[in-house]
């Protein structure tokens, strides 16, 4: 083996291609961070393991820029049908659509993370190698330190600033750190239920046209089945005790599931329904388990390599999304000068917990469909055609409100100086649709910039940012926009929406009333919002010095 010295020095070293680690090197791309993304394989994944990307997802992908180029690719706002005996259960079909973008979408693996790896292109600063393999890792107070196995059988080493793991479920980087995966029980279920073995089936020249993903309540054989885009389906089929593996998975046995499946949703087969072409099959085994820790010292586990889920309510690789776009702002921020270190604690501080409630969440949908017991199954059918039926159960239902809200509500970043504040720090903004000056309309965050953004909410936009300590703000490049109520006439000296400085906001109108009613009666307020789109806390002008010094512990201000 031969050892090359010579090598780049990037602030940030990236394990995975997958769509966490893709992700996180665009995020890190629009910070102006030096970064490279390293990968073992030869190239992305062929393999389609994630299909569905939910809203909060997608206004990641907002983020990005890349929204234009990953919705082409989209089966978009498709819903979930839970049917039992031939029998709805329950149909989610919301309706609103708090952060801009429909609930629930469908993809194809391999085509998402190829978008995402042109993105790249966009940035001179971030270096992308496959057939590079870390073979250690090491860490002082000074940086990190990677040694790197080529496909030419060299080795380099890299140091860098941080590390973050994006490796996969199996992580190497994990396992070297020696942080364990623990189990995840949730109450009631038994360890040979908390790894369940599933048979994935990927088809194409898929010819129904419900765009719906339906899961099978049936106890004989639960399943799901989800449309993909292009004509594309997956199938999910629970392996039941003493199945032989092999047989499952001749395409016989597997088209008969199908039937059979089928034939159980309301209405039945459709007469011109053809037999879908299968294009993958392989057998799963679903965990529900979490690393003891997101965090060593400068490195940082994101995605698979930090969780594991079923995937019941598609929230694997969204949650990984997520993690990318907490850590990554944090991490520029530090690398900039504008953060100290402490910043990235809350790393996991935020994530484990909306992780945890995101794997219970998940189970818990699995609990519904899995029941073998055709008593058990009884039971649960008959107790969710009875909340159905109940009006404010069955818009909680309809609208999918038992998913867990997007907020962070213990971490360092939710200064809790009054009861006002409390209500909407650490919560996702919400993203209605404004319009501009020019007449045209945008979602909120388009207005809202790659940085912090100040918002204040009035009928009024003059001077109402003027009394601000603004240089204070202005150090961690904050935009200033002001939200003007809708119906509202902007004049035509209102129309430089480019500088968004305290001196000459930005002024939109609030076209549907939405951060009207999100506000409530809390309009005299100014609410300070993170890269992330997360409310970093909310102020009136005499609070402002008193909310600066709290904060001034890990922001720069």
């Amino acid at each position: 083996m031969r050892e090359v010295m010579e090598q780049p020095q990037p602030r940030v070293v990236i394990v995975g291609a997958g769509p966490t680690g893709l992700t996180a090197a665009n995020l890190l791309g629009l910070a102006g961070i030096e970064t490279l993304l390293l990968e073992a394989n030869p190239g992305l994944s062929n393999m389609p393991r994630a299909i569905t990307i939910d809203d909060e997802g997608l206004r990641i992908c907002q983020a990005l820029g890349l929204q234009s180029a990953i919705e082409k690719e989209l089966l978009l706002g498709i819903q979930a049908h839970y049917v039992s005996r031939g029998r709805y259960l329950v149909q989610v079909a919301p309706k609103r659509q708090a952060s801009g973008h429909p609930f629930i979408s469908t993809f194809h693996q391999p085509t998402f993370e190829h978008v995402l790896l042109s993105g790249l292109e966009r940035f001179a600063h971030i270096h992308v190698r496959f057939q590079q393999r870390v073979e250690r890792c090491e860490q002082d107070e000074y940086g990190a330190y990677l040694h790197v196995h080529t496909a030419q059988d060299e080795m380099y080493q890299i140091a860098c600033d941080y590390v973050l793991a994006c490796d996969g479920g199996k992580s190497p980087l994990r396992h070297a750190l020696g942080i364990a995966m623990q189990p995840i029980r949730f109450p009631g279920l038994s360890a040979q239920k908390a790894t369940q073995r599933w048979l994935v089936v990927d088809c194409e020249q898929d010819d129904e046209e419900a765009h719906a993903a339906i899961f099978f309540c049936n106890p004989a054989r639960p399943a799901v089945t989800v449309p993909a885009p292009h004509q594309g389906r997956r199938w999910e089929f629970m392996l039941l005790p003493g199945e032989d593996e092999a047989d499952l998975l001749r395409d016989e046995t597997i088209h008969a599931c199908i039937q059979r499946a089928l034939a159980s949703r309301p209405g039945g087969i459709s007469a011109q329904q053809q037999t879908a072409k299968i294009t993958r099959r392989a057998i799963y085994t679903f965990y529900t388990t979490l690393a003891t820790k997101f965090a060593h010292g400068r490195i940082f586990l994101l995605g698979d390599a930090a969780h594991l889920m079923p995937p019941f309510g598609g929230q694997g690789m969204n949650s990984g999304l997520r993690d990318a776009h907490n850590l990554c702002w944090k991490l520029a921020l530090v690398l900039q000068g504008h953060a100290t270190p402490h910043l990235l604690a809350s790393y996991e501080q935020e994530r484990r917990g909306h992780v945890t409630r995101m794997l219970y969440f998940s189970t818990f949908l699995g609990q519904l469909i899995m029941p073998t017991s055709r008593t058990i199954a009884w039971i649960r059918d008959f107790g969710l055609r009875g909340a159905n039926s109940i009006a404010p159960l069955h818009t909680i239902l309809r609208e999918a409100q038992v998913k867990p809200q997007p907020r962070y509500p213990r971490s360092m970043l939710v200064p809790k100086h009054d009861r006002d504040n409390r209500k909407r720090s650490g919560k996702l903004l919400p993203q209605p649709r404004v319009r501009l000056p020019d007449g045209t309309s945008k979602l909120l965050d388009d207005v809202l910039g790659d940085n912090f953004a100040l918002l204040h909410f009035s009928k009024e936009p003059n001077n109402a940012f003027q009394a601000l300590q603004q240089a204070r703000w202005q150090a961690l490049h904050t935009r200033f926009v002001h939200i003007v109520p809708a119906g509202t006439h902007l004049p035509a000296s209102e129309q430089d929406t480019t500088a968004g400085t305290s001196s000459k906001p930005i002024v939109v109108v609030d076209e549907d009333g939405g951060v009207e009613k999100w506000l409530g009666a809390d309009k005299r307020r100014y609410i300070i919002v993170r890269p992330d789109r997360y409310v970093l806390g909310t102020f009136t002008l005499e609070q402002e010095s008193t909310f600066l010094q709290m904060i001034s512990a890990y922001l720069v201000v």
